[in-house]
């Protein structure tokens, strides 16, 4: 696949007219819907109710997905995982017996013994393989940074550390932005390299054409000295430093051009250490994600258990706990939201992409010429070239392993709403982006797939529905709702339409409090405590937690709004640069 530039394509008009297409659709939405409610009250009120039930039944249905996955990540996590991990170092007779025994302890349990009885059934096709022994897999995790602390990445780095897994089968790889200053980069490195539990080492390769060679399987040959001669330790985390160079020709400054950099020079690293790449699993990280316990045994089990694992790539559950208590209400909101959306999308297999923190075979990465690198939503990008290249068969597994990430932090509540309103806005960017490049490789582009147009067509919608409905159903709840009434007065509120729409809304309150009381469970058992490290929760925490479940219908139609400006942003070709979320 001949590399497709973003930057080169917005120069094209029909390119533009998809960029223009998703922002477009949301705010005739809007429009229509005011429209509608001065001009015909009464079919705005059907349209309203038949909406809201269609969406009571999404967030029905996002509500036992988000129990699912909980249920599923709880037992997961109650198992001796390392144990099970060693079994595969003596015979599979004996992991066999242990899958058992996690089969049988939860066997009535909704399709558990089922998923547990297929990795069962797999087991004789590990037989003499080398995917048989998943303690033997290489892992690097890759940390992108710029301006964030080095205490910051010092507790993400510790809980790698602490993960359990044989140090001596990670290499860190951190990739710096050059265009800091060569002084505060190395002041950066300092501060880890110094750390005693840290064997770290500054090391890049430097010659460009062998870095962005478009097929690093042909590079058999090379190898770099430095790379070749760092020892790998067991005893502590082995962390590799490269410098990624300011102003490159065909990317934008960002996490996904740092990131191509930082897989670049991994790959170069596993060449000249000759250790063989279909064993190794890439990990993106941000400054902030410390993954929790057991993070790499699962990743590892899974990757071992998946047939088809070189044409997959694996995603765990962001829990945004880090700092929960020390945040303010809007961002705090925001966090558990997205945590337990995220809890829901896990557990839908066939719809799972990256998002945010994920895995995937170094293998894939070389064979799609690693990230796209011109663009902001480095995850759905790096799915979708994946998709692409392998002409729909290439999905996400997603995996109950953890990592905990930051929420919007700042040092007055004004500017916590402001970058928490400037994070949803990039976020929601990735749709602006996403769309566009999907569909031109997957309808337009000479060099299109072999796809099924049933699967083209799903995967297209959604994408879409996903951005669509972020963009406009919380302002639709929280202002279209009343929009016939202040339009109709009196004289619509005594019509049939009126008074059904008024009982509807009843109901639809009813049911948010119901479906809010799950999720407040959810939070109270599990993202609190994660936040708290353990201990029990204070009065004062508790309040906290009650407090923002009670506002967070008023403040719903919050999150759309910077959803519908990245749209209408990409209307106007008004493109968004990459901002770093601050972190303390």
């Amino acid at each position: 696949m001949s590399e497709f530039s973003i930057l080169e394509a917005r120069r094209t008009l029909r390119y533009r007219l998809l960029e223009i297409f998703l922002g477009f659709c949301s705010f005739s939405f809007l429009v229509f819907l005011v429209i509608t409610s001065a001009i015909y009250p009464e079919f705005a009120a059907i349209f309203l109710i038949v909406y809201s039930f269609f969406w009571l039944l999404r967030v029905a249905i996002i509500c036992l997905y988000t129990i699912y996955s909980y249920k599923n990540l709880r037992r997961w996590e109650s198992f001796n995982l390392p144990r099970l991990l060693d079994s595969f170092d003596k015979n599979l007779d004996e992991v066999r017996d242990r899958l058992f025994l996690i089969k049988k302890k939860f066997e009535k349990s909704l399709d558990w013994a089922s998923h547990i009885q297929k990795d069962i059934d797999y087991l004789p096709k590990l037989q003499n393989s080398k995917f048989g022994k998943p303690n033997r897999l290489f892992h690097i995790p890759i940390f992108s940074v710029y301006n964030e602390s080095s205490e910051i990445l010092t507790r993400s780095l510790r809980s790698i550390f602490d993960s359990g897994y044989d140090l001596s089968r990670i290499v860190v790889f951190i990739s710096q932005e050059a265009r800091l200053g060569q002084q505060a980069n190395k002041n950066f490195r300092n501060k880890i390299t110094n750390l005693k539990w840290i064997n770290a080492s500054n090391i890049s390769e430097t010659n460009l054409s062998v870095v962005y060679n478009s097929d690093h399987t042909e590079l058999n040959n090379y190898r770099n000295e430095h790379f070749a001669k760092f020892k790998i330790q067991k005893n502590k985390l082995n962390v590799i430093f490269v410098q990624h160079p300011d102003g490159l020709e065909g990317e934008i400054k960002g996490k996904a051009s740092n990131e191509d950099w930082a897989g670049r020079q991994a790959s170069l690293f596993v060449h000249s250490q000759k250790i063989d790449p279909e064993l190794v699993l890439l990990t993106s990280l941000d400054a902030d994600s410390r993954l929790g316990k057991n993070y790499f045994h699962l990743l590892s089990l899974r990757f071992c258990l998946t047939d088809d694992r070189l044409q997959s790539g694996f995603q765990p559950i962001p829990v945004y706990s880090n700092n929960f208590f020390n945040t303010g209400l809007i961002p705090r909101l925001i966090a558990t939201q997205t945590t337990l959306y995220q809890f829901a999308q896990n557990a839908v297999e066939d719809d799972v992409v990256f998002f945010a923190n994920y895995s995937l075979p170094l293998v894939v990465v070389r064979n799609v010429n690693f990230w796209v690198r011109d663009g902001i939503a480095e995850d759905y990008l790096l799915f979708a070239k994946c998709y692409i290249k392998y002409q729909s068969n290439f999905r996400v597994i997603p995996f109950y392993g953890v990592f905990e990430g930051d929420a919007v932090e700042a040092e007055d509540y004004i500017e916590s709403i402001a970058n928490q309103y400037k994070q949803l806005q990039r976020w929601s960017w990735g749709g602006v982006e996403s769309f566009p490049y999907m569909f031109y490789n997957l309808f337009i582009s000479p060099k299109k797939p072999q796809i099924s147009i049933f699967k083209k067509i799903k995967k297209m919608f959604s994408l879409f529905a996903n951005h669509f409905f972020w963009a406009t159903t919380p302002l639709f709840f929280s202002i279209g709702v009343f929009l016939p009434v202040f339009f109709g007065g009196e004289v619509f509120k005594s019509t049939p339409a009126g008074q059904s729409l008024s009982n509807f809304s009843s109901i639809f309150a009813l049911m948010s409090i119901v479906f809010l009381c799950v999720f407040t469970f959810i939070t109270f058992n599990y993202i609190a405590p994660k936040a708290n490290q353990g201990q029990k929760l204070s009065l004062k925490y508790i309040l906290m937690i009650i407090t923002q479940w009670i506002v967070s219908p008023f403040i719903y139609g919050f999150i759309g709004i910077p959803a519908l400006d990245s749209q209408i942003r990409g209307v106007f070709g008004k493109y968004l640069g990459y901002w770093v979320t601050p972190k303390k």
